[in-house]
């Protein structure tokens, strides 16, 4: 090969290897099989030049400027625009994880636990006081002090939200059977069966709706449950009927909702930022897989003589408006 011909030969094969260079760095952004396959096809057809010398190098650099050129800009354009959306939802998760950080600072699942504990077993104390003040018909002086400071201080953190219907539902009662005087409406059977248990209780749940309040506890000894109005200072027996579709789990604080909330969230982002480079507008995807037909074609090679009769599939490509068909 004489000098001139290295001349030409060198600069086309050293572009050809930038071009494919950059096809590569484009396509492992997107991680596109398409995209993949148009690379492995582009390097095929830069070793067929660069492993014979005899072929005319001209046509190398007539496919890259007609065809390689033209994607490569198409490309970049999309990435620069994904690389945005992309540092957006980073900014986000970030957001999202600095708060969850704080907020898990704040509180703790052991302490609402154990001074629910603690409030059961004062309200165990109140409530046998109360049996035998019926009983001894002696009860002149009570506080509900201790019990409702309790509620006051847990339920807009603590407190499960519920509905009017479904509060009414937990304090409908259509008995007279009660014992009643000016500290607490209590109904007989309960009170009873309390006695008998000798008032071991253990605190269920909070429930708020609007500014009542009202608490669910259990008999430590069976399942027996029954509802405190915090309000009217009123305990009633719960059954089937008055708990149905409602949820009594142990409560939760919002703080703890906001952070399975946030982190919920942080996963939604986190899949999207996973599927953003590689999800392309249909119009983007009809072009590219037209491309790489094209291109993979027995007589794509030949063809490239024939410029002037060649259509650029690609240069419509370049007329897509990126920021809004970029397949986000």
């Amino acid at each position: 090969m004489h000098q001139d011909d290295d001349e030409i030969f060198i600069p086309i094969i050293r572009d050809s290897k930038k071009k494919l260079q950059t096809l590569k760095i484009v396509s492992n952004f997107f991680n596109h099989p398409v995209l993949f396959a148009v690379l492995i096809r582009t390097k095929v057809i830069h070793n067929l030049f660069e492993n014979n010398r005899s072929l005319d190098s001209n046509k190398l650099e007539l496919f890259h400027l007609q065809y390689t050129q033209s994607l490569i800009d198409l490309f970049q354009k999309l990435k620069k625009t994904k690389e945005q959306n992309y540092l957006l939802l980073a900014d986000e998760i970030y957001i999202n994880d600095d708060f969850i950080g704080k907020l898990k600072l704040e509180i703790d699942a052991s302490f609402f636990r154990d001074v629910a504990y603690s409030h059961a077993k004062n309200l165990s104390l109140k409530i046998e006081q109360l049996y035998k003040g019926f009983a001894f018909e002696n009860l002149e002086v009570f506080h509900w002090n201790e019990i409702t400071e309790f509620s006051s201080r847990r339920a807009n953190e603590f407190y499960r939200e519920i509905s009017k219907e479904q509060f009414d539902q937990l304090v409908a009662h259509h008995h007279n059977n009660v014992y009643e005087n000016k500290f607490v409406t209590i109904e007989k059977k309960l009170l009873g069966r309390l006695n008998i248990h000798k008032f071991r209780i253990k605190f269920t749940c909070g429930l708020k709706q609007g500014n009542e309040l009202l608490e669910i506890y259990e008999f430590v000894d069976s399942n027996d449950r029954f509802v405190f109005h915090i309000s009217e200072k009123s305990f009633y027996f719960l059954d089937d009927d008055n708990t149905k579709g409602i949820d009594l789990s142990k409560n939760q604080s919002v703080k703890k909702q906001i952070i399975d909330g946030l982190q919920e969230k942080n996963r939604q982002l986190t899949a999207q930022q996973e599927s953003l480079k590689t999800q392309l507008s249909s119009e983007v995807e009809a072009v590219l897989e037209s491309y790489a037909a094209k291109i993979s074609e027995v007589e794509f090679l030949n063809d490239l003589q024939n410029v002037d009769e060649q259509t650029n599939i690609l240069k419509a490509m370049l007329n897509i408006n990126i920021n809004s068909n970029n397949g986000n």
